[in-house]
């Protein structure tokens, strides 16, 4: 219930600020975690700025040349889902954003989170909360 409780309250502070498509911090897409990485190594790993890539009018930092070709190739397939900001908020109508430590790998797709826990309630249903997210998404962006 706190977890529930403090997702309504950050869903009410989000909507009083405007958003970029793409979570950003520091002025990189996703705090310049290499988002291949996730797929590729299965965690979270910091960028290089040597590795960058200019995409969706984001910079986004890679950990090896192998992985931002592999972005540049096909950025659909490795990109955070709804923008990199925390999916299950996404799903209640806000972006609100993610801690990129906070992650699952579904379907082939890369969803992230706020907290861990809202990870864990993510999970116990992610079908639904997919179709809820993807249409709050688009009628956003």
């Amino acid at each position: 219930m706190k977890v529930f409780g403090l997702i309504i309250l950050l869903i009410l502070t989000a909507r009083s600020f405007a958003q970029s498509p793409v979570f950003t911090a520091n002025e990189l897409a996703i705090g310049g975690v290499d988002v291949v990485a996730y797929f590729t190594d299965g965690k979270p790993t910091m960028g290089d700025k040597q590795y960058s890539i200019v995409w969706e009018g984001v910079t986004w930092w890679f950990a090896s040349a192998e992985h931002a070709g592999k972005f540049q190739n096909d950025p659909a397939q490795f990109a955070p889902q709804f923008g990199g900001y925390c999916s299950l908020t996404t799903a209640h109508g806000a972006s609100i954003p993610s801690n990129p430590m906070a992650w699952t790998i579904y379907d082939d797709k890369l969803y992230l989170f706020v907290f861990e826990s809202a990870k864990e309630t993510w999970l116990m249903n992610p079908e639904q909360l997919i179709v809820r997210a993807k249409k709050k998404w688009l009628s956003k962006n």
